[in-house]
């Protein structure tokens, strides 16, 4: 989740995350960077939610949640989720992210895994095994 996370973060910057379909938005209550709010996901540099299940960034943790609060805000009536069942709950959405990007750019990851800050980098190999056979497709 580092690794995507990370990624996200580059797509906000660059105005990927707005090309495909999220808004932006401020945080309701001022804090930090904006929010990009999408069908089913809201985004923030601290957190994204997904269908009920909040992954808390500085944390590295997941909970199922309702909006809001945003991130970094956790409800504390959140329940917190074993890593493996959140991140199964995410890898729907993280495959579909990361096709919609590379149809949108007509390239993959390949330059922006190369240049990972060092919290993220740790995780690279863990992205890697995430894609498997797919990595090909989606990082050449």
């Amino acid at each position: 989740m580092p690794v995507f996370m990370c990624l996200l973060g580059v797509d906000a910057a660059q105005g990927v995350l707005e090309a495909l379909g999220y808004r932006k938005a401020p945080h309701p209550g001022g804090v930090g960077s904006s929010l990009y709010l999408g069908e089913e996901a809201v985004l923030h540099s601290t957190g994204l939610w997904y269908q009920g299940v909040l992954y808390h960034r500085p944390k590295e943790r997941f909970y199922r949640a309702g909006l809001p609060p945003y991130p970094p805000e956790v409800d504390p009536r959140a329940e917190p989720l074993p890593f493996g069942e959140g991140l199964a709950h995410y890898l729907p959405f993280i495959r579909d992210h990361e096709a919609r990007v590379r149809a949108l750019r007509g390239e993959g990851r390949e330059r922006l895994l190369r240049r990972l800050p060092p919290l993220a980098r740790r995780h690279l190999k863990d992205w890697q095994a995430l894609w498997g056979e797919d990595e090909a497709a989606l990082c050449p």
